[in-house]
């Protein structure tokens, strides 16, 4: 018997009425399988409900929600036995998209039960991980813009990009990976695991989650109408060759702010730690996850 706990996202009675039905449909035979189905009510609520999830000896957890739910979740799952699961309810979904896991309720419950498992890479940062990407600079400001928002999916990306704009002030950061050593004031840094940030956009088109590399792109400072022409171009997977703009493969990278504390991003969500050094690094193959069948 697979024992099969879903840890939900709070989202709407709809959703949820719809996502419980599914779930007990396609999970009926009581031979096979046996579920259970737990909310997580706030931020790190997710995280408790997992571990306690592994004491009750779950062999499948399936994160219901975005890229964050996934995180609390599959963080307390690296380097063991149990497989994650995915259902791409939450606003980006990013690793699910790159994953090629479905939005429609149905069609990715259908998956679990095929349960085609890889071995995906892992990030890390200092002592926290991510599975998608994290970053600094404006993206950093961009998810603080919309954690201070209460209006989620596209219309509150659009609104906190906006806002973020007017707000966002450059740090001088030094970078240092292999091959690369150098002090730069960025717009974007973003370390990619994923070529999808969600909603179809991607600043890291090569990214890959089993190539043991992480993807970084940094856009120097520059002119507010050239910043303007990349992000407008990348929405159409276009993505112009300034000068200002480079990218690196890497294993590892180092990240240090010369005037005040990192304002950085995980997966989506705003990290409030203090702190001017970020140890950044690849873990290879360390994450059991269910995927479609290619």
């Amino acid at each position: 018997m697979t024992i099969i706990h879903f840890i939900v996202y709070s989202i709407s009675s709809r959703k949820s009425i719809l996502l419980e039905k599914e779930i007990k449909n396609i999970f009926s035979n009581k031979i096979k399988y046996q579920f259970f189905i737990k909310y997580s009510k706030y931020k790190g609520h997710a995280i408790e409900l997992t571990k306690q999830s592994i004491k009750e000896g779950v062999d499948i957890l399936v994160a219901c929600g975005g890229d964050g739910t996934i995180n609390e979740v599959a963080r307390n799952i690296i380097s063991t036995s149990k497989i994650l699961g995915i259902i791409p309810i939450g606003s980006g979904n990013g690793l699910a998209g790159h994953l090629k896991i479905p939005k429609n309720i149905s069609k990715a419950l259908k998956i679990l039960k095929i349960q085609n498992i890889k071995k995906i890479d892992v990030g890390k940062v200092n002592d926290d991980y991510f599975f998608s990407n994290m970053g600094v600079a404006f993206g950093a400001f961009f998810i603080n813009s919309y954690h201070s928002y209460n209006q989620r999916g596209i219309i509150g990306y659009f609104r906190a990009f906006i806002a973020s704009l007017f707000n966002f002030k450059y740090i001088k950061t030094k970078i240092f990976t292999n091959g690369l050593n150098q002090i730069s004031e960025p717009f974007i840094l973003l370390i990619s695991n994923t070529n999808e940030l969600g909603y179809n956009i991607s600043l890291t088109p090569e990214a890959s989650l089993y190539d043991r590399k992480l993807d970084i792109i940094l856009v120097e400072k520059t002119g507010i109408m050239k910043i303007f022409i990349f992000l407008f171009m990348s929405l159409f997977h276009y993505y112009p060759r300034f000068k200002e703009v480079k990218k690196y493969k890497v294993e590892n990278v180092n990240l240090y702010s010369y005037e005040k504390e990192f304002m950085y991003q995980i997966d989506g969500e705003r990290v409030e730690k203090k702190i001017n050094k970020l140890d950044i690094s690849i873990l290879e193959g360390r994450l059991n996850v269910v995927t479609p069948k290619n």
